[in-house]
C-alpha cells in the first residue's frame, strides 16, 4: 500500500504504477541510507504526528550572492538556462518569459518558478503517458505528442521498456548541465520541474537523514552537542554551508534530533508529511509596486498543488496587459528600483510539510554519534579565494561572453 500521494495532491488521477514507482523510489533512498533514530520515513508511524510547515528557507541562490554581490548575481541568475541550471540550487527553478514590447524591444513579461520534482515527473511520462501529456497540456496551454516530446511514437513508446523510456526522458527534457540542455525546449521555456542535480529527492531526503542523530562531540572530560560546522565537515557535506536550503533544512532537523540536551537528552521524531513534495510556503509581495500601487493580486498565479501545497508560480501581467516586469518595482520613492527574476526569487520561501513528534523521547546512549572536534571558522564560505567562489566567477566571465560584453539582456532561449 502506497504511504505517500501525488505531490501537493496535483495529480490524484494518475494510474497506480506511477503512485507505485513513487512511492518505491522514496522507500529505496531511505533503505540506502539506514535507519536513523528520529526520522522515518512512513509519517503514519509517530505517534500524535503533527505537520509542520517550519521548515522554509529563502528561494534566491545564497551562493552567487555571497560570491558576486547582489548586482552581478541577479544578472547571470536571470540568465536563461545557463543560469538556471548553474545557479538555482535552493529547490526553486525560475523561467522569465519574454515578450517584445511596443517598440519591438524584447522585455521580461513574466516570471515562471517551479519546486517539483523531475523524478515525479518521469514516473507520470514513463508510467502513464497519457496523464503526463494532459498535464503538460493544461500547465503550457498547448498540445504535445509523444511524438514531439519524445521523437516515437506513442505505440514505440509503450514498447521501450522502462529504463529506456526513463533515458529518452532525461535526453530529451532534463539535460546535464548548463553546456548540455535538453533537446526539447519545454522545460526550459515553461519549467514544469526542477533540472539542477542538487534539487533532487535523493538529496532532499539524505539532508534530512544525516541531520536527524543526535551528535556529540568529547570536550574533556565531558561531552557538548556538536556545532553545525561540526557536522558538516562529519558528513563531508560542507557544500551545504553555502546555501538557504541546506542550512535551514540542517539546522531544523538537529533542533529536533537534539534540541533537548539537558540531564536527559531528547528528541523527536519526524518524517515527510502525506504528501511528500517541496511547496510554496510565502511569496512577500507587500514590497512589489508598479506606479504608485501595488501590484495587482491578479498577477500572483499559484497551480499545480491543492491549497497550502502549490507547486507552481506564474507572476506577472498578462500578455494583453501593456505592462512588463520590469516596470515592477522594489519599494517606492528614491530607493525603489525595477525587478529582477532573482529579486522575486528572494520574497518567496520554500519547502517540505514535516510530520513531528508531539513529544520529545530520551535519547539513548548508543543513539549519539561521536564526531571530530573542528575549529570555529574551519568550514568557510564563499570567500573569494574558495573554489566554487572561482567557478562563480568563471560561469559569469562565460555569461558576459556570451551576450557580447551585456550580461543585462535577456537570453532569447524562450527563457
Amino acid at each position: 500500500m502506497s504511504v505517500f500521494q501525488s505531490p501537493g495532491l496535483a495529480d490524484q488521477g494518475v494510474n497506480e504504477a506511477t503512485q507505485s514507482a513513487w512511492n518505491s523510489s522514496i522507500q529505496n533512498i531511505f533503505d540506502v541510507q539506514g535507519v536513523s533514530p528520529f526520522l522515518v520515513m512512513d509519517p503514519r508511524d509517530i505517534e500524535a504526528g503533527q505537520p509542520s510547515n517550519g521548515f522554509r528557507w529563502r528561494a534566491d541562490p545564497r551562493e552567487p550572492r555571497d560570491c558576486l554581490g547582489d548586482e552581478l548575481a541577479a544578472r547571470v541568475c536571470d540568465q536563461g538556462w545557463p543560469g538556471r541550471v548553474e545557479l538555482h540550487n535552493e529547490y526553486l527553478e525560475y523561467t522569465l518569459v519574454m515578450r517584445p514590447d511596443a517598440g519591438g524591444r524584447l522585455r521580461p513579461k513574466r516570471f515562471v518558478a517551479t519546486t517539483e520534482f523531475v523524478e515525479w515527473w518521469q514516473f507520470m511520462a514513463v508510467f502513464d503517458l497519457d496523464h503526463f501529456l494532459s498535464v503538460v497540456a493544461s500547465v503550457t496551454g498547448r498540445f504535445y505528442s509523444c511524438k514531439d516530446l519524445f521523437e516515437v511514437s506513442r505505440s514505440v513508446w509503450m514498447s521501450m521498456d522502462v529504463s529506456e523510456r526513463a533515458a529518452r526522458f532525461h535526453k530529451r527534457l532534463v539535460g546535464r548541465d548548463h553546456a548540455h540542455p535538453p533537446e526539447h525546449p519545454l522545460n526550459i521555456q515553461h519549467s514544469l520541474f526542477l533540472a539542477k542535480g542538487t534539487n533532487r529527492l535523493t538529496d532532499l531526503i539524505q539532508t534530512m537523514h544525516f541531520s536527524s542523530f543526535p551528535y556529540l562531540v568529547k570536550d574533556g572530560e565531558s561531552n557538548r552537542r556538536a556545532r553545525l560546522e561540526e557536522v558538516l565537515d562529519f558528513a563531508n557535506r560542507q557544500d551545504l554551508y553555502c546555501g538557504h536550503a541546506g542550512m535551514r533544512l540542517v539546522s531544523d532537523t538537529l533542533e529536533l534530533a537534539a534540541g533537548n540536551c539537558g540531564k536527559s537528552p531528547s528528541g523527536r521524531a519526524m518524517a515527510f508529511s502525506d504528501p511528500l513534495g517541496l511547496y510554496f510556503q510565502a511569496f512577500h509581495t507587500s514590497r512589489l509596486f508598479v506606479g504608485a500601487g501595488r501590484v495587482p493580486r491578479g498577477w500572483v498565479r499559484f497551480s499545480r498543488g491543492a491549497r497550502g501545497m502549490h507547486m507552481r508560480l506564474e507572476f506577472g501581467p498578462a500578455d494583453d496587459d501593456p505592462r512588463f516586469l520590469d516596470d515592477i518595482t522594489l519599494g517606492t520613492g528614491p530607493s525603489a528600483r525595477p525587478v529582477s527574476g532573482y529579486a522575486l526569487a528572494s520574497l518567496i520561501e520554500v519547502g517540505p510539510m514535516i510530520t513531528v513528534a508531539a513529544r520529545p523521547r530520551v535519547i539513548t546512549r548508543v543513539e549519539f554519534v561521536e564526531t571530530p572536534h573542528v575549529d570555529p571558522g574551519r568550514v568557510v564560505r564563499s570567500l573569494p579565494e574558495t573554489e566554487r567562489c572561482r567557478q562563480l566567477l568563471e560561469f559569469a566571465d562565460r555569461c558576459k561572453a556570451e551576450t557580447n560584453g551585456d550580461t543585462t539582456r535577456f537570453r532569447r532561449d524562450g527563457s
